[in-house]
């Protein structure tokens, strides 16, 4: 499994094959995790996930690894009408000790950017309210499927060409319940806005509240939520 060593279980694509580690070249790292982007034809990224204690805890990071997470999830997104990266399948380590826990092989994004680093290097007024109107329009329709984020904050939403949104780092949850999704929605609101921090001015914090509220009245399972704007 490229740079990690010991035994994977792989699921994915019928076509999914693992080249050699001679192939794997270094990314992106980050603190949870290792990005390695994959000589193919095309290309593949795969991220491969620390694990948070040792040994790792059998049902989370076996039978719910992070990758398995983020698979799945993307899936759910992606049914829900909102653009992620094309994922091509996952593995996990079988052992307990290993260095890496699992693994994610998506597709590339080209011209990826952060919306983060959008809206904290940009200065053109237009560009930055049309980010805005896009993500109380993916925020409404996430939520107006029942599906919560828990991870949803601006660096984990790509600004792609300063005209889409693609959804990276997804961990999905359904709502089973009304004050589920509320709960749900708060903390998607919390992370946005501490992630941010003073890269939003206050009057986009109002634009973006404004599209929100009428984004979520035209989803009837989301409209519960108009009042936590």
């Amino acid at each position: 499994m490229g740079p990690a060593a010991g035994l994977w279980r792989v699921y994915g694509e019928p076509a999914l094959r693992i080249p050699p580690t001679e192939a794997w070249r270094p990314f992106k790292q980050g603190p949870h995790s290792a990005l390695f982007r994959i000589e193919a034809d095309p290309p593949i990224l795969a991220k491969l996930a620390y694990p948070r204690s040792q040994p790792r805890d059998s049902l989370r990071k076996y039978i719910n690894a992070q990758a398995r997470r983020e698979y799945v999830s993307a899936h759910r997104l992606q049914a829900a009408g909102l653009a992620t990266p094309k994922v091509h399948g996952w593995g996990v380590s079988l052992s307990p000790f290993a260095a890496y826990e699992s693994v994610l092989f998506m597709a590339e994004i080209p011209h990826y950017r952060s919306s983060l680093v959008f809206i904290r290097e940009s200065s053109d007024d237009t560009a930055r309210y049309r980010l805005f109107e896009r993500l109380a329009a993916d925020m409404a329709r996430l939520h107006g499927h029942r599906l919560i984020h828990k991870d949803g904050h601006f660096d984990n939403i790509g600004w792609i060409e300063q005209q889409s949104l693609v959804w990276i780092d997804n961990d999905i949850r359904r709502a089973a319940r009304p004050a589920a999704l509320r709960a749900g929605f708060r903390h998607m609101q919390r992370m946005l806005r501490s992630t941010a921090r003073d890269a939003v001015r206050p009057r986009e914090w109002h634009y973006f509240n404004d599209c929100l509220r009428r984004e979520l009245a035209r989803w009837p399972k989301a409209r519960i939520l108009i009042d936590e704007v």
